[in-house]
């Protein structure tokens, strides 16, 4: 029997499957046989043996691999199998006319109970360490059969779907996506400044494109005798380490030419132990010659994502070629040296006021000025208004506005031309005579431009040794405020993206985070909780005749009382819990780690903190005083949804207020331990 050959692609029912949140714990793969016998391929069970040598981990798990493939493509239904060493895996059988015999197979996950006495035994036979392959174990997401199984089921029913065409047509437009995104990080690599800056962009960029989780990067040393290995993108602590170019010969050969994946102790042996399994060498080359090594941690590229990936390595090494190459030609002068090095720390600069501080000090550093400004012009293009100085009160500058057009920083920020003055009195500028507050009569004003835009100007007076300024000291400065300006707009940019992120994120009149935050994170701390085995609970609070409140006394009190409110709710909880306004006078608290048992205790310090606070008019309420009703639910005994759990604690709010108000109530009846936790929790609060 000839083997078959699907005609379904393998990486785009892949990408479409990782597309999903409840995968995103699983290590997936397609295997289809090779003949009609049932056999599996002789490759072994790739997804295990980040745990074992291949060899090993083959022999040992081929039985189970073995009788689970036949069983699924026998019964065409997902199954289940065991690993000896406590694995759990899943395959899923795609026998259909465009994949006849191939099975999508899920792992990296393991059984919540471990057999030590038969990993033991397996350890002992097989001569390996049984203490390392249980801490590798320990490391894996923990679940049951009958979880995976669904798990297994929700895949199979996903798969007729994905071979449809459209599918085909969603893959290739994520596809699409990507090269745009790198086509626009590449422009930002062009005109990064520093390797720093370069490898920070590459990082980000494979880190969020492809989901990467760690990243660190091998740049070469002075001589190309060794290699500087820093984490460039993820948590791990890997403090920066030197690696010998001889240790990378050793260890990846072919490493300055090819991709290469490192394996178990192989990997160990380029990074501390325990820190990945796999390791992807990603080689950084511009015209045959090697610029630094990319590592991947935990993944091993697909043969698209590797492509995509070569791509935009392949732009970063040109653009390190081409900044060692301007650094080669900036040693001939001591000055060229000072400004790589200024311009590599205003990179590192946080802020646009601190950042334009920089700029001005740096500026008068590399020319030795001790006085000067930097004007930044106004949004309508009309004005400049000083926003550092030196030698002058920074208050007094900021009062005085200048023109565009007027006077000398005017006519600079009006024509876009710098102005080297030697002697002001001489100079056609109509200015008349030298200023008091000035020391000598040469000066350097320039303007301040990304691309055509004429963002403000740098004015540069009195040496320190009373000289005139240059011609050299004016190409000196043109060539840091281009860099300057470019790095002002990107720091404007990104200033004035966060305001918005967080604008977009947060009420305007408690400060706390609002309803699409919520949704937001909500489902990120669901997820966390159901890979982890932890509790959440959700709590509605909802202030007690608000309505009424704002009748008697007027919606400005009512916002005041909003506002103390959410005091008492962010005073009330930890800094890991998330506080929301939720909608009008209603708050949603969401404290994660958290059974209801031990959620009462903050709902009753929140209740007692509202009741106890003075609230101006509100004796004219029925009880005298503000309060609040609270609802409590929790993950996953009420849902396992965010829209279920809200839904629970809503109900056991509005319970809450038929019940009389000012109390707490559970999503479920409670036990009586609840109910003697509550009154006790009651009584010392």
């Amino acid at each position: 029997m000839t083997d078959p050959k699907p005609t379904f692609k393998p990486e785009e029912l892949l990408g479409n499957l990782r597309g999903h949140s409840f995968l995103s714990s699983y290590q997936l793969d397609v295997f289809c046989f090779k003949n009609g016998n049932g056999s599996p391929p002789e490759t072994g069970w790739k997804l295990c043996n980040s745990l074992l040598p291949a060899d090993l981990c083959t022999r040992i798990c081929q039985p189970a691999v073995e009788q689970a493939l036949k069983s699924v493509v026998t019964s065409n239904q997902p199954a289940v199998f065991h690993c000896p060493l406590g694995l759990l895996n899943f395959a899923v059988p795609l026998n259909s006319c465009a994949a006849p015999l191939c099975c999508v197979i899920g792992g990296g996950v393991r059984e919540r109970s471990l057999d030590l006495f038969k990993l033991e035994t397996i350890a002992r036979t097989e001569d390996i360490n049984p203490m390392a392959i249980l801490d590798q174990l320990q490391k894996l997401p923990a679940v049951n059969e009958i979880e995976l199984l669904r798990v297994a089921q929700k895949v199979h029913s996903l798969i007729p779907s994905f071979q449809k065409e459209e599918h085909h047509a969603v893959y290739v437009e994520k596809t699409t996506e990507q090269l745009n995104a790198i086509v626009q990080v590449s422009a930002d690599i062009d005109a990064a400044a520093t390797a720093d800056a370069v490898v920070a962009l590459l990082s980000e960029t494979l880190g969020i494109l492809f989901d990467v989780p760690t990243i660190a990067v091998a740049l070469p040393e002075e001589g190309d005798r060794s290699f500087s290995l820093q984490r460039t993108w993820g948590d791990i602590p890997l403090d920066q380490t030197s690696i010998s170019a001889d240790k990378l010969r050793r260890l990846i050969p072919g490493f300055a030419t090819d991709v290469i994946v490192l394996q178990g102790e192989d990997a160990e042996e380029l990074i501390p132990a325990g820190m990945a399994d796999v390791l992807t060498c990603i080689p950084l080359i511009s015209a045959s010659e090697l610029f630094g090594l990319v590592l991947v941690f935990d993944r091993e590229l697909p043969t698209r994502d590797l492509l995509l990936t070569q791509i935009i390595t392949g732009r970063v090494a040109g653009k390190l070629r081409q900044l060692q190459q301007q650094a080669e030609y900036g040693k001939e002068t001591s000055l060229s040296d000072k400004l790589m090095s200024i311009i590599s720390s205003l990179a590192l600069t946080e802020g646009q006021a601190e950042l334009i501080r920089q700029v001005l000090d740096m500026g008068a550093d590399l020319v030795n000025a001790t006085s000067g400004s930097l004007m930044r012009v106004d949004d309508r293009g009309e004005n400049l208004h000083i926003e550092a100085a030196i030698g002058m009160n920074l208050n007094l500058a900021r009062s005085l506005n200048l023109k565009v057009g007027k006077g000398i920083a005017g006519r600079v920020a009006l024509n876009g031309t710098p102005l080297l003055v030697n002697d002001i009195e001489k100079a056609n500028l109509g200015q008349g005579v030298n200023r008091p507050r000035f020391k000598t009569k040469s000066f350097i004003s320039l303007p301040l431009k990304f691309k055509e835009q004429i963002l403000g100007v740098l004015n540069l007076a009195d040496k320190k040794d009373q000289g005139l300024f240059t011609e050299a000291d004016l190409e000196l400065l043109t060539t840091f405020v281009e860099h300057a300006a470019a790095m002002i707009v990107r720091t404007h940019s990104l200033e004035r993206a966060a305001v918005l992120e967080k604008l977009s994120l947060t009420d305007p009149l408690t400060e706390l985070y609002n309803r699409r935050f919520l949704e937001k994170r909500m489902e990120e701390e669901l997820n966390r909780s159901a890979r982890q085995g932890l509790s959440l609970t959700v709590m509605l609070i909802d202030l007690d005749h608000f309505k009424l409140y704002n009748d008697y006394n007027g919606h400005i009190a009512g916002d005041k009382a909003l506002k103390k409110t959410a005091k008492i709710l962010r005073s009330s909880v930890r800094d890991m819990d998330m506080v929301t306004r939720f909608g009008g006078e209603e708050f949603c608290i969401i404290l994660p780690g958290t059974v209801k048992r031990e959620a009462i205790f903050v709902a009753e310090r929140v209740r007692r903190g509202i009741e106890c606070e003075p609230f101006a008019g509100e004796e004219e309420l029925p009880l005298g005083r503000l309060t609040a009703s609270i609802g409590l639910s929790a993950f996953p005994e009420d849902g396992d949804t965010a829209t279920a759990l809200i839904h629970a604690a809503d109900v056991a709010l509005y319970q809450a207020k038929a019940d009389g108000r000012n109390r707490i109530t559970f999503s479920a009846p409670p036990q009586e331990k609840d109910v003697a936790q509550v009154q006790e929790a009651t009584k010392s609060a």
